[in-house]
């Protein structure tokens, strides 16, 4: 594996809800006899009494669902964010199709301040008619309001669409769970997050700030990049609203802004996410910030080796012990022959790009301080099949006001060197 050039830069990273007789009715999967799903249903009404309230409370916190077309098969990866403890499951419905089957659900609740729930659902779409299918889900409720209370405590939904044609179709990948909601409400700290979606089947994507059901308003100074899905908000006093959300004792720290908007790939295809943003200051525990990093390499043989590191907003020193680190990769799309490997106790990856086609390639870690509250960092690896095919021709130029550096070329095994650092906080 011969590295041409690196570049590190810092990065910022958070998540969502449905109802008691959807997560009954598991994926759409219909009962054959209406009077048999109505005895379970009044059965469960009856002796989980206390459960089918918390289904209605309010504790949804945002979401995004990501669909794919796969030899006829509509799956859809449904990610949500919730108080922490209410987790629950929504199944999606397809215009014209009709409700789709789960396959699997995971509920990760690593970190602090909420816990994530990702399901996985499908349905069979081969004799649909063939243009642009339309996915939504929802339910009640949102978090209570406070903090920002750009929102209201009352019914949610997530949407999503897909071109069919008859063809597989992957119009765009999107990890919302990676995304740093952590805003400073200090003076001189702006926000900057990229939204850090691709489209596998090459299509060019563009980004919106639309509102999604009940969010009232963006928070002031929020934008999204419509070209680069680069999401902002800028200026001291913008910031400064975002102040804690107390409601319910606490339970709802974290939640003290919601934000919505678009991804949109030119063949009609969409996603929308819906989140929550949340305000800290010097007084809270802000969550650790883990350098980004962007490496230009040749297609194997030989591994690519990248060290993540990450720093500790409250002393500015490189994260350690007891801090953490997650030893589950999130990998972007292509990746199909050797998998990157990741040691949570170096932080090395080390990724034999061997038979792998020249691209660009999305892998992220994730790093916990001592309180759980984590934050993901995103290497970007660009593979070439020569040294002069863009990108690899040229180390790709850092933010503005950081000095370019000069080309590193690294033969055999090695790490990437550093060729830019910043903390995505200061950018504007």
């Amino acid at each position: 594996m011969r590295i041409i050039s690196s570049r590190v830069g810092f990065n910022i990273s958070m998540e969502r809800r449905g109802s008691a007789c959807a997560e009954i009715n598991f994926g759409g999967r219909r009962m054959k006899k209406p009077l048999m799903k109505t005895l379970i249903c009044a059965a469960i009404a009856t002796s989980l009494g206390s459960v089918a309230i918390t289904a209605e409370a309010s504790h949804f916190r945002g979401g995004a669902m990501v669909p794919t077309i796969q030899n006829g098969i509509l799956t859809v990866v449904q990610t949500t964010f919730w108080r922490k403890n209410t987790s629950e499951a929504n199944t999606p419905t397809v215009t014209g199709v009709g409700g789709m089957t789960l396959q699997s659900t995971a509920t990760d609740t690593s970190d602090s301040r909420y816990d994530r729930r990702t399901n996985v659902y499908t349905v069979d779409v081969s004799n649909a008619t063939q243009g642009v299918l339309n996915i939504t889900a929802g339910s009640c409720c949102r978090v209570a309001v406070g903090g920002l209370g750009n929102w209201s405590e009352s019914s949610w939904d997530l949407n999503s669409a897909i071109a069919w044609d008859g063809t597989n179709a992957a119009p765009i990948t999107f990890d919302f769970g990676t995304i740093q909601p952590e805003v400073s409400r200090l003076a001189g700290n702006d926000y900057a997050q990229g939204l850090n979606a691709t489209s596998p089947d090459a299509l060019a994507l563009s980004y919106n700030q639309a509102l999604n059901l009940n969010i009232n308003s963006q928070v002031p100074g929020f934008t999204v990049n419509t070209t680069t899905g680069q999401m902002t908000i800028i200026g001291d006093a913008n910031r400064a609203l975002i102040t804690d959300n107390t409601t319910l004792g606490g339970q709802n720290v974290g939640a003290d802004a919601a934000f919505s908007g678009n991804i949109i790939a030119s063949d009609g295809s969409f996603v929308e996410f819906d989140w929550m943003f949340d305000g800290v200051d010097a007084a809270s525990n802000q969550a650790p910030m883990v350098d980004d990093a962007v490496i230009n390499a040749l297609v194997g043989p030989g591994p690519i080796l990248h060290t993540f590191t990450a720093t500790d907003p409250e002393d500015g020193a490189l994260l350690g012990p007891p801090g953490s680190w997650d030893p589950i990769l999130v990998l972007g799309a292509g990746f199909i022959n050797a998998l990157p490997t990741f040691d949570p106790n170096t932080q090395m990856l080390s990724w034999d790009t061997t038979g792998y086609a020249a691209g660009q390639y999305l892998i992220q870690a994730r790093a916990f301080d001592s309180n759980n509250v984590g934050d993901f960092g995103l290497l970007t690896v660009n593979l070439c099949n020569s040294p002069n095919d863009p990108p690899c021709a040229s180390t790709p130029p850092p933010p503005p006001g950081i000095p370019v550096p000069g080309t590193l070329l690294l033969m055999g095994l090695g790490l990437a060197g550093l060729g830019w650092r910043r903390n995505k906080k200061e950018q504007n």
